[in-house]
Order: C-alpha cells, then structure tokens, then sequence
C-alpha cells in the first residue's frame, strides 16, 4: 500500500528465471486390493475431517505460563454473532465432539497464554472499530478457573454502542494547477472506491489506505504524479441513539501535472537501444503516466532479455512540471541449455536437450534448438515373433522468434521431425511440420494468436515386422498426407496466479480450418472453448471449476471418409488423470474393439494403441470441480487434500448426445437394459485426492470412482476405483 502523503513509489519486479523443469504423466494404474484401497480412502477422510490446531498452542513460547481452555463467553454482542467473533480470536476452544478426536486423533484440550489476553481483546476492538463501532468498548471481566482437567472458562463483555455510517464521500481540491475540479471530474476520481455512502464508516483513518491509493493511481494517470491526499471525517448524533453519521472528504493537493523531457536508459549492455525503446509507450513530451509506466515496464520483462527493470523520475522540476525518466535494466544470461533425463514403461529411457539465445547479436531474435529421444521397446516386441532391439524415436524442434515485424508484433516460426513407431501397425510413422505465427494483446491480460501450419505424415513398414503385418501394409496402399490450416487462439488471463491460482477466472477459445482452400489431404474445422474459474471456500481452501467444449468436423473432400475423415491426432478424448479421473486415460466414448473394425482403418492415422483403442469423438464436454484445502495435521510436510466431480465424454455424431446422456446414475448391465450405461452416457466419477508442493509444481494422486460403470465383456466390467499418480493440477 502506497503511503497517503509524498512522492509515489515505483512498481519494480523482478522476471523469474526460465527454467526447463520435466513433468512425466503416469498412465491411470489398474486398482490395488481392496484393502488398500479401504486404508487410503480412510487416510484421505482422516486428514479431511482434521480439526485445526489450537493457534495459542503453536505459538507457545517456553517458560512463559499456559492455562487450559474450557470455553469463551462473550457477552453484549448485538449486532455481531458471537461465532464471527470468536473465529478472528487466537485461541480457539476445544472441540471434544470432532470426529477424530472422538476417535483419538485430536487434542480434546485446547492452551492460552493468560498475558496475550490483551491481544485478543484488541482485535475483537479493532473488529468492532472498522465496522463503524467507534465507542465500543471490549473488556475481560473475569477468568473462571476450573479443574486441572476442564480448564478456564473466559468471560468477555462487550458494550458495542452507537455505529457510524458514511452519509457522504466527496473530494476538496486544494490549488489545483491543471487538474479539472469538475463534478464529472469529481465522480471519476471517487469511482469504485471501496468506501461509500451508507457503508459504515471506519474508526481508524488508517483503513482508507487502499482507498487513497486508489485516488493517488488516478491522479497519476492525469501526471500529477507528487498529488496529496488527506482523509478528514466529521461525525454527527442522529435522532437515533444507536445510529450517527459520518462526513468523509479527501482533501487533495494535486500540485502541477508532470510531463517528461528526456528518457534515459541505464544498465544494458549487449541489448540495442532501439529495442528498448520499441517497448516503451511513453515518449519525450507525453504525460507521466502511472499506466503507461507500468505497462511499459511488463513489456520489458515479458521480453526475457532482462531480469530486472525499473522506472525513477529524476531531475524534477517542481515550477515547469517536467521531469526526466530514468530506465534502470539488468540484463539476462541470454544463451542457455537445458537437459532431462526419464526413464518409464513404454519409453525405457527418455533424454531431453536444448539450447538457446534470447539475444541474438542484441537485436532481440530468440533461437532454440530442441531434442527428445527415447527408446521405444514394448511397440517394437510386438513386431515380430522373434527377438527385436529397441526403437530409437526421436523429435527436434526449431524455434524461432523475430521481434518487432509490424511495430511491437513478433513473427514466431518454428519446424519440427519426428518418428514414432507403432507396434500394433508395423509402422514408422516420420512427421515434419512448419508454423509460422504472431501473438498480439487486446488489452493488459489478453492475448490473441494467429497461426498457419503445415503438417506432412509418412509412414513407412518396419523392417522388424512380421509377414502378417508386411502383408497389410502392402494392402493398404498408404501415402504420405499433409494437413495444411490456419488457426486463431484467445486468452482472456484473469487469474492471481497461473501456476497456483487461488481466485479468478481464465478463458480461452481456439479455432483451426484445415484443407478446403488451402490444399492438403485433410480437410476439418476444429473450435473449442474453455473456462477455469478459482475462488475461496467457506470451509478454507480453494474451489476450481473448469467447464470445456468442441467441435470439429470434416468438410470438403474429407466428408468421404466419414468418421475418419478427421486425423486420429485432431479428434477429441476424454477419461484420465486431467479430464474425468474415475475412467481409464482415453477410455470415454467411441471405442474400437472389432479387430474386423481395426484392419479397416487407415494404419497412417487411425489405429491407436494397442491397450487403448480409443477412436476418439469429435464433440466434446467437460465440467469439473476441484475442492483444494489445507491438511492442519501435514501441513507442515506442504500436503494439500482435494476433493473433486468430474464429468464428461466425446461423441461421433451430434445426434448421440441427448438429455438422458446426463443422467445421474446408469449400471454395467446388458446393453438391452435401459439402465445400463450407453456409449452415449456422460460419465460422472467422484473422488480425493492429496498434493504434494514441490518447487517443480505439486506431485498429486488422485483416486477416481465412477458412478457410470459400463460392461466391457459378459463378464468385465470397468474397475471401481482408479488411481493417478501425475505432476502438476489437473487444471
């Protein structure tokens, strides 16, 4: 919070350092034996139903004397219940009848410090005081003593009297040189305060801090960067005892409004001038303008060039109303590299490599050469009868960023090989892309990208397949296919925080044409839409939701193939540890399993892994809702628990989604049983889960149940719970 009086303070950040980090996501585990499963679900509960530590107990300082606590009696409250009272308090009374410390996990005790009663008092004062009680009065009449068993029993009594409401807000401008004293001018300097009329009014001036600051920006925005403002309350008696009034008037010396005669830039040394510059808003001769310095100052930093830039006006001139600015920048390290290492099931060894330069010959261009290998064993086994040597795939990527193209727009170009080897197919399949885009802003938080993109599949037999599997191929008559589109994507970031958002919302919405006019041998179009939004709980914590949907369609030439007229890699799929954790990874919606269905496909494309026969849908839906609390009894070990409802599946047809798709419940019974579970049905799973916070993002296992089973044989049904184990939220 700004000070009310002086000079303005500078906004001045830091840019974080870029740092490679290697997430691996597990696939979903077939269920462990009931018994564990019944031990960890009751874990979870334990921890959930947790009561939270006496406060006074943890703050205990050795040596000093502690009672034991039997209750608090608060007394004379009127108009504030007694709960919201005590839940500001440091100590906490005990609660015997928790359900865990009914079962022995809980202290049915709870300690105080007799000599920081005061303490409390003043906060129970204070409470009253910013609520408009200004001759409250708050005391501790006496301390009960009871057994050594039961504690003290503390008698707190409460006079609250008259409450203060603000009858009227307004401004006073105290020579004003340039600054418009209008009454519109009036009404948009006190727009949007938190203060107003008929609010109660504040006891300790102290509490308009965020409402002067509020005041102050705005008188910045009109260059009166050196304004004063000084809050002056007048109360008055109503005819009402209990009722009085308050007059509120920001008295503000704006002073001269302070235009810039020269920007110096001090600190650079490999970055060009002229770079600077292009990402500065503010010019010689313009306004000092509070907005204008901080958006000039995040451009900077989003630039990567720089680990620190800060604004100062200097030189200022109190008569003229000019002042210089001073740019302060510490360069970055601009070349890098990065290395990781994995090692899992399918790939038995993964290496990760990169290297960069985010300040090529001082222009600002970024370079990054990128590599992924792996060795590709259990695709490869299933080649032939015979023994087979591991499959080395591969991907490199070339990344390349040219600022600047059209004034502060950036030309983002990147190419990419690949190989991957599918062992149900006997194929090498060899993908090469190019894309070329520019990402521009709307406004402070949103972010718009245009991108074109070419993208060539060439598949090729391996040479360890078996006859059967040459035989298809050779069958099949398979020849490259390229997809050629263009896309837009927007972002609308409104959350405090992307990697760990607390409160907020985020959108983003994306829309890709693919072939039609634009050539190539797949044709689609392809929209989704998605929404995160992040609050406070009543109970603690924090509640996520997330609510996604898309389309995409073949058109053109691509209507032919039906279904399959949309690239395997294009459609959508749900079930898994990010979209409905009570289901399998890919395991909602169409599926393959006729093997006559699988050799009909087009192996390039179309024929997905061989313990995942997911086809994929092309309509899309997704809701979620994420309780994320605190442990009290782990917390110190940084351990979260979270409860969640997942929803969602894919479609082929629109004509498959239906009102009774959503309904609650439906039971792995025979396909003629009208309760049974459809391929149509929306799935719901339940489910908890824990977090772990790493500095490389939260280590999470959830564990998901379903609460639409289907049949997968006469005799298979899906499993009743499914654990993940992955890194990072889910969403």
């Amino acid at each position: 919070m700004l000070p009310p009086t002086g000079h303005p303070t500078f906004l001045h950040r830091s840019g974080a350092a870029g740092k490679m980090q290697v997430l691996k996501r597990h696939r979903a585990q077939r269920p462990v034996p009931a018994a564990l499963t019944r031990l960890v679900a009751a874990g979870l509960l334990a921890c959930l139903l947790s009561p939270a530590p006496a406060t006074a107990a943890s703050e205990l300082e050795y040596g000093l004397e502690q009672h034991l606590l039997q209750r608090i009696e608060l007394s004379g409250n009127v108009l504030v219940p007694a709960a919201d009272l005590k839940a500001i308090l440091k100590i906490r009374e005990p609660r015997p009848l928790h359900p865990l410390t009914l079962l022995g996990f809980g202290d049915r005790t709870a300690l105080y410090q007799p000599h920081l009663l005061d303490v409390e008092l003043r906060l129970l004062t204070r409470y009253y005081r910013q609520r408009g009680f200004h001759q409250v009065s708050v005391r501790l009449d006496s301390v009960e003593t009871g057994t050594a068993s039961r504690g003290d029993v503390l008698h707190i009594s409460i006079e609250e009297g008259p409450r203060t409401y603000l009858d009227a807000v307004g401004i006073a401008i105290v020579g004003a040189d340039s600054l418009v004293a209008a009454e519109t001018d009036a009404d948009a300097l006190l727009a949007d305060l938190r203060h107003v009329a008929g609010m109660p009014a504040p006891a300790d001036l102290n509490d308009l801090g965020t409402d002067i600051y509020r005041l102050r920006t705005r008188l910045w925005e009109r260059g009166h960067m050196l304004a004063e403002i000084r809050p002056v309350m007048t109360t008055a008696a109503t005819d009402d005892p209990a009722r009085r009034l308050a007059r509120l008037v920001y008295e503000i010396a704006p002073g001269k409004a302070y235009r810039i005669t020269d920007i110096t830039v001090e600190g650079r040394r490999r970055t060009r001038l002229d770079l600077i510059g292009r990402e500065l808003s503010l010019a010689p001769g313009d306004v000092f303008r509070w907005s204008e310095i901080e958006a000039s100052q995040q451009r900077l930093l989003d630039t990567s060039l720089f680990r620190d830039v800060n604004f100062r006006p200097i030189d200022t001139d109190t008569v003229g109303g000019t002042t210089r600015l001073l740019v302060e920048v510490v360069e970055r390290r601009p070349a890098y590299y990065e290395f990781g290492f994995g090692v899992g099931s399918r790939e038995r060894i993964r290496l990760l490599a990169a290297w960069g330069h985010n300040n090529l010959f001082g222009t600002g261009q970024r370079l990054r050469a990128g590599s992924r290998t792996s060795l590709n064993y259990e695709d490869v086994q299933r080649l032939t009868d015979g023994p087979v040597h591991p499959e080395l795939n591969y991907r490199y990527d070339l990344l390349h960023t040219y600022p600047g193209v059209l004034g502060r727009l950036r030309l983002d170009s990147s190419l990419y090989l690949g190989k991957e080897t599918r062992g149900e197919s006997g194929l090498n399949l060899i993908s090469r892309g190019l894309s070329v885009g520019t990402r521009f802003g709307g406004g402070p938080r949103v972010s718009h990208v245009v991108e074109a993109r070419i993208e060539e599949v060439d598949p090729s037999l391996h040479p360890d397949a078996k006859t059967s599997l040459r035989t298809a191929f050779e069958a099949s008559d398979l020849r490259p296919r390229d997809t050629r589109s263009l896309g837009w994507s927007f972002q609308n970031e409104g959350r405090d925080d992307p990697l760990r958002p607390r409160r907020g919302a985020t959108q983003t919405t994306r829309l890709e044409i693919a072939g039609g006019p634009l050539g190539g041998d797949n044709s689609f179009v392809k929209v989704s839409a998605s929404w995160q939004g992040y609050r406070s709980f009543p109970l603690g914590g924090v509640l996520a939701m997330r609510a996604s949907a898309g389309i995409v369609r073949p058109y053109a030439g691509s209507l032919a193939r039906g279904a399959d007229g949309v690239p395997y890699q294009e459609r959508f799929f749900a079930g898994g540890a990010t979209t409905v954790r009570g289901y399998l990874e890919r395991s909602l919606g169409p599926q393959i399993t006729d093997q006559a269905v699988l050799d009909s496909l087009e192996l390039a494309s179309d024929v997905p892994l061989s313990d995942q026969p997911a086809r994929g849908g092309n309509y899309l839906l997704l809701t979620n809702v994420e309780w994320r609390f605190p442990l009290p009894l782990l917390r110190s070990w940084r351990v979260d628990g979270v409860a969640f409802v997942d929803g969602g599946n894919v479609w082929e047809n629109a004509r498959d989604i239906r009102l009774r798709s959503f309904r609650w419940r439906s039971y792995a019974r025979s396909s003629l049983d009208d309760a049974s579970t459809k391929l149509w049905d929306y799935r719901y799973s339940v489910g908890c889960g824990v977090r772990v916070d790493t500095p490389v993002g939260p280590i999470r296992l959830d564990a998901g149940f379903p609460l639409k089973r289907a049949l997968l044989s006469d005799t298979v049904t899906e499993d009743k719970v499914i654990y993940h184990f992955s890194l990072g939220f889910p969403f």
